[in-house]
């Protein structure tokens, strides 16, 4: 001690320095507070301190550290950088971008100040400045891994795939033991029907991070485990360690661990492994049952016979559109496939701009959706349905029909025949245990508000049954066809035939060869997809028969009131 009397405040804080990188952080502080005694305008004395307190999560104290250090010395670009991905990491996205851009106006030629900034840029929705900035920090150095992974992140969020793969390819190249990076390939990869590909990248993710959920459960979801698979190994070792986890990593461990179990015959302990994950992400989610209902009312009571007919002339008159809704795993997926194997047909996947439409023109009326469509006159409803086509033909100018496999579009069946009345409209249908039971293994990417909990899905699926045949009862019987999975699984081409015809094209052969479409498909049925017919999705819910019993019980209580 008493020779650090002796040393300058220079080389104490390189002494500091130097404690603090052989993990003697407590000595470390008290160095740099009798630089501070000395000396107490020492800018870099503070900022030590910061980030030693922000190693030890004590990330206010660390903010409060560096804004010192600032005060006292504001030309600092290492300063500005590190306290703006603080504010980041507290959630302060303005400050994080304000001190991000004083970092880089004082140090241009920083390529990690750039990239700190395009990430805050980024979290805070600006991102088409966050994909510059990305392109700025690559610029300057050509191997900063991260800037082209996030900026493939960017760009992919966009719908970018193939500039996105482009640079998640590139952050691989860069070092392939990038775990974040191999993972984003993998899933693009995976859309994109590379599945071999697909599998190398996730595996490149868990070697260079095994405890990197992400990577695991994207995989899980592309393999059939079989007896010594040592990812099945792998997994099991992790769900020893899962209370550890991020409360989201944990529930997609879980749905991995299921999808593992189940395909080792192990039903009891995957139920377990499902339920777990599933009431994990129940637990994040607001579900409100009665306003669903109250919803449903409304459509119901609006859309009547008298009123669809009332209107029956309305709507813009191109026949593009073929929407194929039903509940979610319910064969939506395989049906588009089917369908957009067709050299006439492009396959568009699941779309928004229907309900974003309707949800925009009613948002011009005082009484919204569906109150409002009483309001709205035959040009209106001409505008509605152009503007949704407008959008649709932004896929293919060429193609003569378009699907949009969006399964909730059951929701709108009323408002698609008001604005296109000539839209082809599929119904697929499939047994509601199984439906069920697939949604319930499934994490899904996007918010399934209904999935998460056997009873709540099952009162789902009794409400969508009673909304599709309250369109039966109010729409003419040819304008929906309904497609049964079971039958497409069982006769594939009488099915993929009577789709064909009902969407006014001729037959092709292609379409039998459905497995072969190359097209990108982002739902959760991607692995499924890419194999011929297969019958083992068939009544699969059976080795969970008393688990699901709950959930039995919730579906018979619509068929004992239908009898």
């Amino acid at each position: 001690m008493e020779a650090q009397q002796n040393l300058t405040p220079g080389q104490a804080l390189e002494l500091a320095q130097q404690r603090w990188q052989e993990g003697d952080v407590a000595q470390a502080e008290v160095i740099c507070r009798k630089i501070l005694d000395a000396k107490p305008d020492d800018h870099a004395a503070y900022h030590l301190l910061g980030l030693m307190a922000y190693q030890l999560g004590k990330r206010q104290g660390a903010i409060d550290f560096i804004l010192k250090a600032i005060a006292i010395d504001g030309s600092q670009a290492l300063y500005l950088r590190n306290i703006g991905e603080m504010y980041r990491q507290v959630g302060d996205l303005q400050k994080a971008v304000s001190f991000g851009r004083r970092a880089v106006a004082l140090n241009a030629s920083d390529s990690q100040s750039l990239y700190n900034l395009g990430v805050a840029l980024n979290d805070a929705g600006q991102t088409e400045e966050a994909k510059k900035i990305y392109q700025r920090a690559t610029e300057i150095d050509p191997n900063h891994g991260l800037a082209f992974n996030n900026w493939g992140s960017a760009v992919e969020a966009e719908g970018d795939k193939e500039t996105a793969k482009a640079l998640y390819s590139k952050a691989v190249a860069i070092n392939a033991r990038h775990p974040e990076a191999q993972n984003n390939l993998g899933a693009i990869l995976s859309e994109q029907g590379d599945l071999e590909g697909a599998r190398a990248a996730f595996s490149a993710a868990i070697d260079a991070n095994p405890s990197f959920v992400d990577p695991h459960f994207n995989i899980s979801t592309l393999k059939t485990y079989r007896s010594g698979d040592p990812h099945a190994e792998m997994l099991e070792s992790l769900a020893k360690q899962r209370f550890d986890l991020p409360e989201q990593s944990r529930s997609r461990l879980c749905f991995a661990l299921g999808k593992s179990r189940e395909d080792l015959g192990y039903y009891q302990r995957a139920f377990d492994a499902y339920a777990e994950g599933n009431r994990l992400a129940r637990a994040t989610i607001d579900f409100d049952e009665e306003r669903l209902d109250r919803t449903l009312q409304s459509i119901e009571s609006q859309f009547t016979k008298e009123f669809m007919a009332s209107r029956s002339a309305d709507g813009h008159p191109d026949p593009t559109p073929v929407f194929i809704v039903g509940m979610p795993r319910s064969g939506t997926t395989l049906l588009e496939q089917i369908l957009s194997s067709h050299p006439s047909v492009y396959g568009a996947g699941e779309l928004h701009f229907l309900n974003d439409v309707i949800v925009q023109a009613c948002s011009l009326k005082p009484n919204g959706f569906p109150q409002a469509l009483s309001e709205f006159d035959a040009e209106e409803y001409m505008e509605m349905g152009g503007a949704y086509i407008n959008q649709l033909r932004g896929f293919s100018s060429m193609a003569t029909r378009i699907t949009d496999k969006m399964p909730a579009n059951f929701f709108h069946i009323g408002m698609i025949q008001l604005m296109m009345p000539n839209a082809k409209i599929i119904h697929s249908r499939r047994d509601p245990m199984d439906t069920c039971w697939s949604n319930f293994t499934r994490h899904f990417n996007s918010t399934m508000e209904f999935a998460y909990d056997l009873e709540e899905l099952g009162r789902y699926h009794n409400r969508y049954q009673d909304l599709m045949e309250h369109w039966a009862q109010v729409l003419p019987a040819h304008k929906i066809l309904h497609v049964d999975y079971e039958s497409v699984v069982g006769d594939l081409e009488g099915q993929a035939r009577r789709m064909i015809e009902f969407i006014d094209l001729d037959w092709d052969e292609a379409c039998l060869a459905f497995h072969q479409n190359t097209r990108l498909v982002q739902t959760a049925s991607i692995a499924q997809v890419r194999q011929p017919i297969y019958k083992s999705s068939l009544a699969r819910w059976r080795a969970f028969e008393d688990q699901l019993e709950p959930l039995r019980k919730v579906l018979s209580q619509r068929q004992d009131n239908d009898q």
